[in-house]
């Protein structure tokens, strides 16, 4: 068993494994919370360590379970993964063709003009093809795009995470372009709320706060009036900003009153919004926003489609630089549906901070002796996503 001192315990400390005082008499089960009164205890006692087979692990990891395994197979891994590398300039050009889509209708409504959505049914085409060929297309989304209009980024973004979430869900083709379409335009509101508020880099007023709330609607009836788009994907549009708990806006539509395709879109929308940087804030980073999602769970998400999201992204999320329990740095390239805590990590430092050089994959799920001990942002490593792939 591992040892763990009983003065480095905080309150709601959980472990992935029963802990014990000793051998024979269990202070509390796994993923239950050590209390401020346990701890008083042990120390009044005398006890100065307490045992366990698992790990100390944070919310987040709290609460998925695993289950078996899931067979992933290596070989498959390493051929995926070249193949992503391989497709590197191609990403990059649906990737912008998308943003350009967007930009341009997001042009035209500001100007009150008509407008064809057929370069956005296009890029919808080239994003599905893409993330059909690999899912994790997404991760050359994030150079340095500091010239690009936030609003088309965000929206282009947004759109990649929703497809993914669909695509778990089995959604057909025609399901997936409508909602893909929706998730394209969900910024179309913003572009006719003033810009002094949009670029605003202190907290807004009452009044414009209020005024940023009527985008959705404004964007569907942008949709109505100037694009040629179906009733669901202006809906998307419309609702996607609605809470499952009832406490969104602007309608506080409430758990299955929401549209579907509105659930999905509010999932990738907030799991978006965190990575991006703003003049005001750091951008954050997957694990980061993976944790937000989680702790708004049920409050404010379909939680059906949350734990969809999370198997495909794993906690520790896809493009999350992790340093592991024997001191190794790697970069989180897939995940394992059926265990979400043991995700797949390609090697980028030694357990002597020495470069890898080689391409070393290594599967949690399988590989039972190595475990995330934390989570590294860019800054901490010194290493960029991009450098690491």
């Amino acid at each position: 068993m591992n040892r763990f001192q009983v003065d480095k315990l905080k309150s709601g400390m959980r472990f992935s494994k029963p802990v014990y005082i000793d051998q024979n008499n269990m202070l509390v089960g796994a993923n239950v919370a050590i209390r401020e009164g346990d701890i008083k205890r042990l120390l009044k006692w005398g006890i100065r360590e307490i045992l366990s087979e698992g790990f100390p692990v944070d919310d987040i990891q709290a609460t998925i379970s695993a289950i078996k395994d899931d067979g992933t197979d290596l070989g498959q891994i390493f051929s995926d993964y070249n193949k992503l590398i391989a497709m590197r300039e191609e990403i990059e050009k649906v990737h912008l063709d998308a943003y350009n889509a967007v930009l341009k209708a997001h042009n035209s409504i500001r100007a009150n003009r008509l407008f064809a959505t057929s370069d956005l049914e296009r890029a919808v085409e080239g994003i599905i093809n893409i993330l059909n060929k690999n899912r994790n297309a997404f991760l050359f989304m994030y150079n340095d795009f500091k010239e690009w209009d936030p609003l088309a980024l965000h929206a282009a973004n947004t759109t990649y995470y929703a497809l993914l979430i669909g695509m778990r869900m089995k959604y057909t083709k025609p399901k997936l372009v409508e909602l893909a379409l929706g998730t394209l335009m969900i910024n179309s509101g913003m572009t006719q709320i003033p810009v002094y508020i949009t670029h605003k880099q202190t907290q807004l007023s009452d009044h414009e706060l209020n005024q940023v709330k009527t985008h959705p609607i404004l964007g569907y009836q942008a949709m109505k009036k100037l694009g040629n788009f179906s009733e669901k994907s202006c809906v998307i549009v419309l609702q996607h900003h609605e809470q499952y708990d009832g406490n969104g806006y602007p309608r506080g539509l409430k758990g299955m009153e929401i549209d579907e395709g509105a659930r999905i879109a509010t999932i990738a929308d907030n799991y978006e919004a965190v990575l991006e940087g703003r003049s005001y804030r750091e951008k954050q980073f997957f694990y980061q926003s993976m944790k937000q999602l989680v702790g708004l769970g049920a409050r404010k998400f379909d939680t059906v489609l949350l734990k969809a999201f999370i198997s495909l992204m794993s906690v520790y999320p896809i493009g999350s630089i992790v340093e592991l329990n024997k001191g190794g740095i790697g970069l989180v390239i897939g995940s394992n549906p059926h265990k979400p805590m043991r995700p797949i990590v390609k090697m980028i430092m030694t357990e002597s901070k020495q470069t890898v050089r080689d391409l070393v994959i290594v599967n949690l799920a399988t590989d039972q002796s190595l475990f995330i001990s934390r989570i590294l942002d860019e800054k901490e490593s010194g290493i960029t996503m991009n450098d690491a792939l």
